[in-house]
């Protein structure tokens, strides 16, 4: 109650079916568990292609388009997502560094988790067609987001601030303190 579940990146359990080639009925079966399905772009499986797991970025499409009918048959949502790890595209040398000294293979293999922006989203899918491009990229996560209602970063601030700080007698002094304490502890 109060959940809406995704069907995840290539992990999750939709993409994995599909891969596998399950049938109609088993796919119909896990897709029933969730309140919306998810496709990325094709690059973000890159490592799929390197581990011999699919043949081309054209099998990849094929496993989003065949989501995105399951989709519709099954009147669930289809959005695009990025599994975002990082903000700009030249991050993903932290994030290789980070998986080197976690001795994760594949390592300097980095797919394009970055943040897209909606033109990059778009062109991404550029291969299911304007319409259907724009309906996953823009119209239905704007429909899950309406399901979802309003979100704030910030609770409610008591006098109608827009950001949010402590409201104590002491609260600026405190803060203040426990900065310089760590400050002068760490440095």
């Amino acid at each position: 109650e109060g959940l809406l579940i995704g069907s995840a990146c290539e992990e999750g359990e939709v993409f994995q079916a599909v891969l596998e080639k399950e049938s109609d009925a088993k796919l119909e079966k896990i897709i029933s568990f969730y309140d919306y399905l998810e496709v990325q772009p094709v690059n973000n499986h890159i490592l799929l292609k390197t581990q011999g797991l699919v043949r081309d970025d054209e099998e990849l499409r094929a496993i989003n388009n065949r989501i995105i009918s399951l989709g519709e048959k099954l009147k669930k949502p289809v959005v695009a997502t990025g599994d975002v790890h990082f903000l700009e595209p030249e991050d993903s040398i932290f994030r290789s560094i980070l998986q080197f000294s976690q001795n994760v293979r594949n390592h300097d293999v980095q797919p394009d988790l970055y943040f897209k922006t909606t033109d990059e989203m778009l062109e991404e899918f550029a291969y299911l067609g304007k319409e259907k491009a724009e309906e996953i990229v823009i119209d239905n996560p704007a429909i899950i987001l309406s399901r979802i209602g309003d979100i704030s970063l910030y609770p409610k601030h008591p006098e109608n601030k827009t950001t949010f700080a402590p409201v104590w007698d002491t609260a600026e002094e405190d803060i203040r303190s426990m900065a310089m304490g760590k400050a002068h502890a760490l440095y």
